[in-house]
Order: structure tokens, then sequence, then C-alpha cells
């Protein structure tokens, strides 16, 4: 979307609706999706611009708004699941809809909060950009996944980790334990990203970190 194109967007939608926008502007190619919610509680998908297609971290609660803004990149559309739990009954709307092509990891095609059939099941890390990292990181669930945007460092997690109101990251360590989750592969799945360069930490749920999510990550490690 040209910057022209994007600033009209962004006016019109803000005249239609006031503060409360389809979406905000992260940094100058990343977006957060306004207004999500997963069993009542507030959470954060994403869209990234890149040079011939749009990326979708996790799907979207379905409305005509945010497809209208979708829409206007004018660019093929994908869309990829964090983990299981994340595949939303509207994915089959967006898929429907726009064409979205939707990617999820083969070892939560039977996770048993999937709701709608990815496109595509991989083991094999799809390649979207050269600026686009996927990176598995077993855990919160077997196939969870993270998308590492190289340019400005940042680090789309799902539910692999996540931000406090303080800026550390959450103690997930206390949390209780699904049946799909391993506690020991999530933390080693954590320290393996300390092997990877990002600055910001993009999580689906609660707070999001900016500069600093690889110290903080390092840090909550130490005695872990």
């Amino acid at each position: 979307m040209s910057k022209y194109l994007l600033m009209s967007y962004l006016f019109f939608n803000s005249c239609q609706s006031g503060q409360d926008t389809t979406y905000s502007i992260l940094q100058e190619n990343i977006y957060e999706i306004n207004k999500q919610y997963f069993y009542g509680e507030k959470v954060h998908t994403y869209l990234i611009e890149l040079n011939d297609k749009v990326l979708l971290f996790d799907i979207p609660t379905y409305s005509e708004e945010l497809k209208e803004f979708i829409l206007s990149f004018k660019k093929p559309m994908y869309a990829i699941i964090s983990h299981g739990s994340c595949g939303i009954e509207d994915g089959t709307k967006w898929q429907k809809e726009i064409g979205l092509k939707v990617y999820a990891h083969k070892n939560d095609e039977n996770h048993p909060w999937i709701r709608m059939k990815p496109d595509v099941f991989f083991t094999e890390m799809p390649k979207f950009d050269k600026t686009i990292e996927i990176i598995h990181v077993p855990g919160h669930s077997a196939g969870s996944i993270c998308v590492l945007e190289t340019e400005s460092k940042s680090l789309f997690i799902g539910d692999t980790f996540y931000g406090d109101k303080n800026g550390k990251i959450k103690d997930f360590t206390k949390e209780s334990q699904s049946d799909y989750e391993n506690l020991e592969d999530r933390i080693h799945s954590c320290k393996n990203l300390l092997e990877y360069e990002f600055e910001n930490v993009y999580p689906f749920h609660y707070e999001i970190i900016l500069k600093k999510g690889k110290d903080e990550l390092k840090e909550f490690l130490i005695d872990k």
C-alpha cells in the first residue's frame, strides 16, 4: 500500500469510528488488528505487509471494515496460525471471502481446539519473504510457530511467551498446563529463540514488549 493510500485510508477510518479504528500502525509495515477477543479476553492479531504479499499472523474476527482494509493492499493474502487454538472459525470465512491461504504446522493438525481447515499443513518452514523467518517453537502446543521479521527485529510469538504490564516476561511456568502443552519443551524453545536477533515482541495474549524483548527473555530464563 502506498503511503498516500495508507494515510487516506487511516483518515477515512478515523472519521468513521473516532479513535476506535480497525487497526493500529505498530511500525511502517506492521499493523495490529484492533478489537480482537478470544473467549472474551482481549488478544492481538497482526498484519505484516511484504513486498509482494500480505501476511496475517493469527486470524482476526471477520468484519467488512477489516476486509476493506486488507483488500486495500491489493496483494495476495496469506495467514499463519501461531498454534492450534488460534484457528478461529472466521478463518473459513476469510478463505471464502478473500481467498486467504492459511498455513499451520502439521504437528497441530489434530489440536483439540483447531476450528478450521488450513490450506497447508507444513513441516518444512515456508518461505514467504527474505525478511521473514518461520520458527518452530514446540511447547505451548506441538506445532507452535513464531514469525521473525528481520528488518524491524520483530518477533511474533503467539503464546510461546508474553509480556506483563511492567514490561517483563509473564511467568508462564506458574500457570496451569493443558494436556496439549509441554512445559519443558516450551522453556527449551524460549532458550532457542535467544539465537535470533529481535527487539520487539508481539504476543497473542497479554502485553507487547518493545525494544527490549530479547533482554527480558534472557533475564526470565536465568533460573529456568
